[in-house]
């Protein structure tokens, strides 16, 4: 999807005085898809940068059929590793899809697979097949996202003793490492071939000499998904203040570098959608576009 097409399915930005807090939009499901293939262009260009080696060690892959996506890991538990990324999103999804991904995730013996769920998935009644099947709604992120319409100037967020830096492969290493030691991850190794590569772009935060926290940004066809922080504000870490500075200076970059759809995730959702996360996203120009349900088989299920 060009750029010029992003622009005509971003919602307007509102000139009307707004309450405080973020702004939820009422997306549309051409807007939702969108949103959602910055995430999935992301992870295709980051598995296909992953060395054949640290892959084969894993049993590391990414699939595809059509424009559906989904990962499997057969070594590292982690839900990026073994998820479905957007069933239902490009066109409707059907039983048989669900049976033969599950068949997937069994013949591999990973007991964990995970599924996204919005409400612009189709058909709705997508969360009632998974549920059939035994998976339950385990978790969700708030997704959200913003234009190209420039910050203000003057900084929005500073502190003393902060600096933010882009990571170059002089710093790779200790990017990575910070990554995997946050995590408890083995993937210094494929982290590290990220650094330099065409679309990608990532930072840490650094408090004196010592690396505080890190955010990474991945821009395509004029749309750019923002992840790969650590460590996660309110699930990770009690501050939301170094996730903050971080995303200041990803949007600031994103939008000299062209990018009209920013997208990132606030993952410690709260029900009245107030709270850190939601007043500096909403300081940063995002806008909530819908809550994306999470879901798996329960830890003790045993597929």
């Amino acid at each position: 999807m060009q750029s010029a097409a992003l622009s005509e399915l971003l919602p307007a930005t509102s000139t009307e005085p707004q309450r405080p807090g973020i702004a939820v939009e009422d997306v549309s499901r051409d807007m939702s898809r969108a949103i959602e293939r910055a995430e999935v262009n992301a992870w295709l260009d980051l598995y296909d940068a992953a060395p054949a080696d640290f892959a084969a060690r894993h049993g590391l892959s990414i699939a595809r059929d059509g424009d559906l996506v989904w990962t499997t890991c057969t070594t590292i538990p982690f839900i990026h590793f073994n998820c479905v990324k957007n069933i239902g999103v490009d066109g409707p999804a059907t039983e048989d899809q669900v049976d033969a991904l599950l068949a997937h995730y069994r013949a591999a013996g990973i007991l964990r697979p995970w599924f996204y769920a919005s409400p612009h998935t189709e058909p709705s009644r997508l969360r009632c097949w998974l549920e059939a099947r035994g998976l339950q709604r385990q978790s969700g992120w708030e997704r959200i996202f913003r234009d190209a319409t420039p910050l203000a100037a003057e900084p929005l967020f500073a502190a003393d003793d902060i600096s933010v830096e882009e990571v170059t492969p002089e710093t790779a290493s200790e990017w990575a490492s910070f990554i995997d030691a946050q995590y408890r991850l083995p993937t210094s190794p494929w982290l590290k071939a990220l650094v330099g590569r065409k679309g990608w772009h990532h930072y840490m935060l650094r408090r004196g000499e010592a690396v505080a926290a890190v955010r990474s940004l991945f821009i395509s066809d004029g749309a750019a998904w923002s992840g790969m922080d650590a460590p996660v504000p309110g699930i990770m870490a009690p501050s939301f203040d170094l996730d903050a500075l971080l995303g200041e200076r990803i949007v600031r970059d994103g939008i000299a570098a062209g990018v009209k759809l920013f997208v990132a995730d606030i993952e410690a959702p709260r029900p009245d959608r107030d709270g850190p996360a939601y007043r500096n996203y909403a300081r940063l120009g995002f806008r909530i576009a819908y809550f994306r349900s999470h879901y798996s088989y329960l830890p003790a299920h045993s597929g």
